[in-house]
C-alpha cells in the first residue's frame, strides 16, 4: 500500500484522468487507481531534465548535427569495414575482436577500432543509448515513476538491491524514440518516405472537400478520426506520427519465459515501408520469468520520452530531404495489444466484464444465471430472469460509437468511488477499471481515449477460427442437464469426418501457389499444436468455403460464408466505401444475427457460445472508415517481429539481457542502415533483378528460365495468338500472312507488383501455360501470356455463398487466349472439390481461392524468394 503522504498527494490530472482540476481533491483510495493516477501525473510533470537521460545526451538530442552523414568507403576504410562485420553478424567482442586480430595481422597498415571503440562509435553516430531502470526480481513493476526511489517491491516486499550493495538484482531496458527520428531524417531517403502521411493526409482533406466522401480507404491516415486530427492542427506537416504496440511471449516453448515488448510503427512511412523489419523500432523489453503487475511502470519511461520532448516544443531534427533543421513532435496516433494486452493500455474491464467491448461501445452483457462471466448476447433468451441483463433484444445493425464525453463522465465516476464496494459496482456497470496511462500525454499529441485502441484483425481470426471448429467438432461446452452434442446438428466435424475433412486440408496444399506463404496443415493432426494464424486464414477464410460445402448443414454452410465474405472484404488493405465496406459490414452483421439465430436459440445454457468476438465483427466496418483498415493496425507486425527478436537470442543462461542487448542493436542497425545506404546489402540485393530478367516497368518483371530458341505452338494456341494479334491495334488482322505458323520463345516466369486475370473487363481464372514476348511490329513489342481458362462458375453456389465459392471446370484447349501480361492481376489457388464429401461426380470440379489480403503480405516485408537462374 501507499503511504499516507503519498495517498493525499494533490492531484492535478485533467478529466481524462477521471478526477476534477481543483488542486484541493486527493488521489483515489482504490489503489490500482490512485497508482495510475500518480503515473499519469508524473507523465504530465515530464521534461527532459526529470527523465533518464544523461545531460550529454540531452544536449545533443537538442542541438542535433545540422548535416547529412557521408561515409566514404576511400577515405573511412577502416571504419566501413568494421560497420561491415558488425552489421554481417560479428557483433559481440567474442567474435568481433577475434576477427579483427585477423585482420591486422594480414594488414598490419590497417587501423580497425576494437569492439569497445565501435560500440561508442556507433553510439555516436545513432545516438540510441538504452535507458535502464530497475525493476523487482518477480516481475511486480519498475522502480519509475512514483516507484523510483523505493527499496523494495510495492505488491511482493522482494528487496531491490543484492544485500548490503546498490546492484540492482534485475533491470530492464526502453530505448528512446527520439534519437533513432533524428537519424532517420539525416538521410534523405528516409526523409523523403516520413513525408508520405503528411501529403497524403493533404490530397484525402481535398478529396473529401472537393467530393464530400473518400472513395478508397487504404491506410491509417484515411481515417475520419486520424484526418480531423491533421484537420484540428493536432498533426502538422514536421511531425512523426507513431504507433505504439505491446504484446506479451513466451520466449520458449517448454518452460515459463514470460516476456513483455513493445515497438514503435512509424506510420509518416507509406505502408510499402513502415511494417518492414528495417524500420520498426523496439521500444521496451521488459523481462519475466512472471507475470508483470504494474505494467505502467514500465510503458512509463517510453511514454515520458515522448511527452517529454512534445513539452520542450517537439524534437529538433535535421531534415535532409529539406537541407534544414525543422522541429518535429511526436504524435500516437494509435496503441495496439491483443486482447490479454489491451486491458493494460486502455484501462478497460476486458472481455469477461458486463460492458466488455474493446472499443467501450456500450453494450450490455448478459450471464447465466449464478455465473460471473458476461457474454455480449443481443437476443433475450427465452425464461430469461436476471437482474440487469434481461434487457430487450438488441438490433444487430446497430452500432454504438465511442462517446468520448460519456467516457469521461464515466471515468470520473469510477475514480471517485468512495470504497471498495462502491468501486467494484461501478467498474462493473462501466466497464472501466481505471484512467490510462496515455491521458498523462500532452494535449493534442495523442488521438483520444478511449479512441486510439483499435481491434486487433489478427487475432480475431485465431479467435473466430477457434470457436467455429470448436462447435463444428463438438467441442465446446454443453450442460449436462439441459443440452446434448447429439442435438447439435452442426456438430460434423466428429470421428471419421474429421479425420476425413483433415485429410482434405493437408491434400490441398500441391495447389497453393508459394507466394500464399505456410499452407494449413491437417487439422485433425495439428489443430492443437501450435497451429498459426496464417494457416487459420488460409484453412477458414481461403478453403473453407468450398471444403464445408456439402460437410456442413445448409443453412449453416449459407450462413458461414457470410462470414468468410465479410472478412474477406475487411481484410483488405484497399476497401472501397461506397461499394465494399457497406458489403462487408451488411454480410457481418446478418451473420451476428444469424449466428445466434441457429447456434444459441434463445437458450441461457448456450450463452457462453456468444464469445466477445463474434460482437467485434460488427464494428469492423465502421472502423475502417474512423481509424483506416484493420490490417494496418493489426498484430501481425508485432508478431513478426517477437519472432524475429527471440529468434536472435544467442545465449541461454541469460535470455532477458541478450534479448534486451538483441533490441539496442536492432534500432542501431536500423538507423546506420538509414544513415548509410551503402552498408545495406539486404536493400541493395533486393533493388537488384534477377539475371537475365526482363523489367517490364509498373512492378511486372519477367524472368528464367526460357527456351534456347523459338518452338511452334500448338494448334489452339495458334488460334488463340491470332485472334490477340486481330484485336490489337497495333497490328490488326490485315497484317497477319496467310497459314502463318507462330514460333515464340517461352518464359516460365512472371513477377507481379502485387505478388486472377482480368480479360475483356470481366474478372477470369486460368492457368498460365508460358510467358513470351512477340514483335508486334516495328518497335513494338508485347509481353504476353498464353493462359488456358476455366469455366464460369456456378451461378447458384456462387449466389448461395455469398459469392465466396467460385466453382468451375477446366476447359483445356477449347478455351484459350492471349494476354498482355499487364492484365493479370494476381497468383490464385485452384483446389479439387472433396470427392470424399460430395461424390466422384465432383472429380472435376474445383474452386478458386485467391490469398486473404494479398497486397499485406507487401506490407509486410514478405516477399517470394526469386532464384538466380543460369
Amino acid at each position: 500500500m501507499l503511504d499516507e503522504e503519498e495517498r493525499n498527494q494533490p492531484s492535478h490530472v485533467d478529466q481524462q484522468a477521471g478526477v476534477d482540476e481543483d488542486p484541493a481533491n486527493t488521489y483515489s483510495c482504490i489503489e490500482d487507481i490512485r497508482i495510475s493516477q500518480q503515473f499519469i501525473q508524473a507523465l504530465k510533470d515530464a521534461t527532459l531534465y526529470n527523465g533518464d537521460l544523461s545531460d550529454e545526451a540531452i544536449a545533443t538530442l537538442l542541438n542535433p548535427p545540422e548535416e547529412s552523414l557521408e561515409l566514404d568507403p576511400e577515405s573511412n576504410i577502416d571504419l566501413f569495414m568494421c560497420l561491415r562485420l558488425f552489421l554481417s553478424g560479428i557483433n559481440s567482442a567474442k567474435l568481433y575482436d577475434p576477427t579483427i586480430e585477423t585482420i591486422r595481422t594480414r594488414n598490419p597498415d590497417n587501423e580497425p577500432l576494437s569492439f569497445y571503440q565501435l560500440k561508442r562509435r556507433i553510439e555516436n553516430l545513432t545516438g540510441i543509448t538504452p535507458i535502464i531502470r530497475d525493476m523487482c526480481p518477480n516481475s511486480c513493476h519498475a522502480y519509475t515513476g512514483p516507484f523510483a526511489k523505493k527499496t523494495s517491491c510495492h505488491r511482493c516486499g522482494e528487496p531491490r538491491f543484492e544485500p548490503g550493495t546498490e546492484t540492482p538484482r534485475q533491470q530492464f531496458y526502453t530505448i528512446p524514440i527520439g534519437p533513432a527520428i533524428q537519424a532517420l531524417k539525416r538521410s534523405y531517403k528516409t526523409a523523403v518516405e516520413m513525408d508520405y502521411f503528411w501529403l497524403r493526409a493533404t490530397e484525402l482533406l481535398e478529396e473529401q472537400i472537393r467530393n464530400g466522401v473518400i472513395e478508397l480507404v487504404d491506410d491509417i491516415v484515411c481515417g475520419t478520426d486520424v484526418l480531423e486530427a491533421v484537420y484540428n492542427k493536432d498533426i502538422g506537416e514536421h511531425d512523426t506520427v507513431l504507433m505504439f504496440s505491446f504484446d506479451g511471449a513466451q520466449i520458449y516453448r517448454n518452460k515459463a519465459s514470460d516476456c513483455w515488448i513493445s515497438i514503435w510503427i512509424i506510420v509518416s512511412f507509406s505502408p510499402i515501408f513502415r511494417y518492414k523489419k528495417r524500420y520498426i523500432l523496439p521500444g521496451s523489453i521488459m523481462p519475466g520469468p512472471n507475470k508483470i503487475k504494474i505494467v505502467d511502470s514500465f510503458n512509463f519511461v517510453g511514454f515520458h520520452h515522448v511527452a517529454a520532448v512534445n513539452k520542450e516544443g517537439g524534437l529538433p531534427v535535421w531534415d535532409a530531404s529539406r537541407h534544414k533543421k525543422v522541429v518535429s513532435r511526436l504524435y500516437i496516433v494509435l496503441a495496439t495489444a491483443d486482447g490479454p494486452g489491451m486491458v493494460y493500455l486502455n484501462g478497460l474491464v476486458g472481455h469477461s466484464g458486463k460492458v466488455g467491448c474493446r472499443l467501450w461501445c456500450g453494450l450490455t452483457g448478459r450471464h447465466k444465471p449464478g455465473a460471473p462471466m458476461h457474454y455480449p448476447v443481443l437476443s433475450k433468451p427465452d425464461n430469461y430472469h436476471v437482474a440487469g441483463c434481461d434487457h430487450d433484444d438488441v438490433p444487430p445493425h446497430i452500432v454504438r460509437p465511442i462517446d468520448k464525453v460519456r467516457y469521461v463522465a464515466s471515468l470520473r465516476r469510477v475514480c471517485n468511488a468512495r470504497n471498495q464496494t462502491e468501486y467494484e459496482f461501478l467498474r462493473r456497470e462501466t466497464g472501466i477499471c481505471k484512467p490510462s496511462i496515455l491521458s498523462g500525454l500532452p494535449d493534442g499529441t495523442y488521438l483520444g481515449i478511449p479512441t486510439m485502441f483499435p481491434c486487433d484483425i489478427m487475432h480475431l481470426v485465431l479467435n473466430i477460427a477457434d470457436l467455429m471448429i470448436g462447435l463444428w467438432r463438438g467441442k465446446l461446452e454443453c450442460s449436462k442437464t439441459s443440452d446434448s452434442v447429439t442435438s447439435w446438428p452442426w456438430a460434423v466435424l466428429v470421428g471419421d469426418m474429421w479425420q476425413m475433412h483433415g485429410l482434405d486440408v493437408a491434400q490441398s496444399t500441391p495447389y497453393l501457389p508459394g507466394s500464399f506463404d505456410r499452407p494449413p496443415r491437417n487439422p485433425a493432426e495439428k489443430i492443437n499444436s501450435g497451429y498459426k494464424a496464417w494457416e487459420f486464414l488460409l484453412y477458414i477464410f481461403g478453403l473453407g468455403p468450398g471444403l464445408f460445402y456439402g460437410l456442413l448443414p445448409d443453412k449453416f454452410w449459407k450462413s458461414y460464408c457470410k462470414l468468410v465474405a465479410g472478412v474477406r472484404l475487411i481484410y483488405q488493405r484497399r476497401i472501397r466505401t461506397k461499394d465494399q465496406l457497406p458489403i462487408a459490414h451488411q454480410y457481418l452483421i446478418e451473420f451476428v444475427a444469424e449466428y445466434e439465430a441457429l447456434y444459441v436459440c434463445r437458450r441461457a445454457d448456450r450463452l457462453h457460445f456468444v464469445r466477445p468476438i463474434v460482437h467485434v465483427l460488427s464494428h469492423l466496418g465502421p472502423e475502417a472508415l474512423r481509424i483506416g483498415p484493420g490490417i494496418a493496425s493489426s498484430q501481425w507486425t508485432m508478431e513478426r517481429n517477437i519472432g524475429n527478436l527471440t529468434a536472435e537470442i544467442k545465449q541461454d543462461s541469460t535470455p532477458y539481457a541478450n534479448l534486451s542487448q538483441r533490441a539496442v542493436e536492432r534500432a542501431e542497425v536500423i538507423c546506420l542502415k538509414a544513415m548509410f545506404p551503402q552498408l545495406d546489402e539486404a536493400a541493395r540485393k533486393q533493388e537488384t533483378l534477377p539475371y537475365g530478367s526482363i523489367n517490364l516497368g509498373d512492378g511486372f518483371v519477367l524472368l528464367r528460365a526460357k527456351d534456347s530458341c523459338a518452338r511452334e505452338v500448338t494448334d489452339s494456341e495458334s488460334t488463340a495468338l491470332t485472334n490477340f494479334l486481330e484485336e490489337d491495334e497495333e497490328c490488326g488482322p490485315e497484317n497477319i500472312p496467310n497459314n502463318w505458323i507462330p514460333m515464340v520463345i517461352r518464359w516460365s516466369r512472371l513477377m507481379l507488383p502485387h505478388g486472377q486475370l482480368r480479360y475483356k473487363n470481366n474478372t477470369e481464372f486460368g492457368d498460365v501455360r508460358y510467358y513470351f514476348r512477340f514483335d508486334i511490329s516495328a518497335g513494338v513489342t508485347r509481353t504476353l501470356a498464353m493462359v488456358s481458362l476455366y469455366s464460369r462458375p456456378d451461378a447458384d453456389l456462387l449466389s448461395a455463398s455469398s459469392g465466396t465459392l467460385w466453382s468451375c471446370k477446366h476447359q483445356g484447349g477449347v478455351a484459350v487466349v492471349v494476354v498482355n501480361v499487364k492484365d493479370i492481376e494476381a497468383v490464385v489457388a485452384v483446389v479439387p472439390h472433396s470427392t470424399r464429401i460430395l461424390g466422384e461426380e465432383w472429380g472435376d470440379r474445383v474452386f478458386v481461392i485467391e490469398k486473404p489480403g494479398l497486397d499485406v503480405s507487401i506490407m509486410a516485408g514478405i516477399v517470394e524468394d526469386i532464384p538466380d537462374e543460369d
